[in-house]
């Protein structure tokens, strides 16, 4: 009876064991970060740049502080983080770019061999402070300090590169903020950039401490390459079509201001439409089921694709594609030449360019529309498949933190073998408790 008793006994351990391992809530996998060194750990280049990091700046004049308005960039200082732990988000060290009292735009970069067609998620931290006094004083909130982050597609390692993916900017004042992006790969390369810009044209920004901090990096794929895609996605996108007919204004999205506002969607509209002064770009997005690059008659829209407005490297708004018919619109433009991107969700694919520049004129409309469809290399039911093609609340890839994906059904099903386990073990236990009370008495 002792033997039956001590085989239970191990049986009921292993399977405990066993359901510890497979039990709910189990961590998946991570993904690998292709980055080298991710947290901005020692040793440093004697430039100040982390390893595997390349420093980059834009310098527009010499010190100008006797004009603190005019946006004059100067070049700020990099160096390592490790005098105060609230300055480090992860590790030992963060890289630090700041200066004092001249205003900088600068950060770091670093290029990496990826798989051409993959799309790559770049995520960063960043923290910054502006001020005259010392800490434990609190940065003065109404500074910008314009972080962003920035893919290039193709790797060109060049931060003015047109083809980089920039993100909607952010001033993350005495705080961590996460900043995510997506992009496809174009080539075998792509490269990475973090940034700030304190050079604001108009504003005295010229504090005894200007600082920005970057922790915790990483890049993954987001999704593999597509295959077996018939028909093909054309290997030269074509420019999404362009139009200047007027179109009227709609209520689905307010441009913004500044480069750190984000265009607000309104539900009230003006009992009589005016006009803003300026010009005006509406965007929308296309369901581009051939991936002719062409929104034919029978195709509807795209919901879920990101726009970004941008003119002489800052920021003018952003919105998200509804899903419907009726474009976004950015009211109020000064005329001259600007730039719109697009940034899709992991699910689709680019059919058009990634982004175009266009022409705005005092009192014109320009429509913009890019193509999209959903991936063929993705398993959609018809219920995913609405997913992206309807009007969401959800916030774009790019700002702040990228929404967590549905669990697979793979991981529900691991979850579901270890409640089983879980069950049996506790069944066996049962067992051992009634034979040995029954033996007992």
């Amino acid at each position: 009876m002792k033997k039956i008793h001590l085989q239970i006994i191990c049986m009921a351990f292993t399977l405990l064991f066993l359901s510890s391992q497979a039990a709910p809530g189990a961590a998946v996998q991570a993904q690998t970060n292709l980055l080298q060194n991710p947290g901005f750990e020692f040793p440093y280049h004697d430039d100040g740049a982390a390893t595997g990091w390349v420093r980059w700046d834009r310098v527009s004049s010499e010190d100008q502080f006797d004009d603190c308005a005019n946006g004059y960039h100067k070049r700020p200082h990099w160096t390592p983080e490790t005098a105060s732990a609230q300055f480090i988000h992860s590790g030992s060290v963060s890289q630090h770019v700041g200066n004092n009292w001249d205003t900088w735009a600068a950060g770091v970069w670093q290029t990496i061999s990826v798989t051409p067609g993959t799309t790559y998620r770049f995520s960063v931290y960043a923290k910054g402070r502006g001020s005259n006094e010392t800490v434990p004083t609190p940065s003065e909130g109404g500074l910008q300090m314009n972080v962003r982050i920035g893919i290039d597609p193709n790797g060109s390692g060049l931060w003015s590169d047109s083809d980089v993916i920039w993100s909607a900017a952010g001033n993350p004042h005495d705080q961590w903020q996460h900043f995510a992006l997506e992009a496809t790969a174009t080539g075998d390369k792509v490269t990475v950039f973090t940034a700030a810009d304190w050079g604001v044209e108009g504003v005295n920004q010229c504090r005894r401490f200007l600082d920005v901090w970057f922790d915790t990096a990483e890049l993954v794929a987001a999704a593999p390459p597509p295959t077996n895609t018939p028909p093909p996605a054309p290997t030269q996108p074509p420019p999404p079509p362009v139009t200047n007919t007027p179109v009227p204004p709609t209520d689905t999205a307010t441009p913004e201001v500044t480069p750190t506002e984000t265009a607000v969607p309104t539900d009230t509209p003006s009992p009589v439409p005016t006009t803003p002064p300026g010009g005006a770009v509406c965007v929308n997005a296309f369901a581009d089921d051939n991936a002719n690059g062409l929104h034919d008659d029978d195709e509807g829209f795209m919901g879920n694709v990101t726009f970004t407005l941008a003119s002489d490297d800052q920021v003018v708004g952003q919105a998200v594609s509804p899903g419907s018919d009726s474009p976004v619109c950015f009211d109020g433009l000064e005329p001259g030449t600007y730039e719109i991107a697009q940034i899709v969700p992991s699910r689709l694919e680019m059919t058009t360019a990634a982004n175009a520049s266009i022409a705005v004129e005092e009192g014109q409309t320009v429509g913009v529309e890019f193509g999209s469809r959903i991936r063929t290399d993705v398993t959609a039911s018809p219920e995913s498949a609405s997913s992206d093609t309807v009007a969401s609340n959800a916030t774009p890839a790019g700002i702040d933190d990228v929404a967590g994906e549905e669990p697979t059904s793979s991981t529900n099903l691991s979850r579901l073998s270890g409640l089983v386990v879980l069950v049996l073990a506790v069944v066996l236990l049962g067992v051992l408790i009634f034979l040995v009370l029954r033996r007992a008495t």
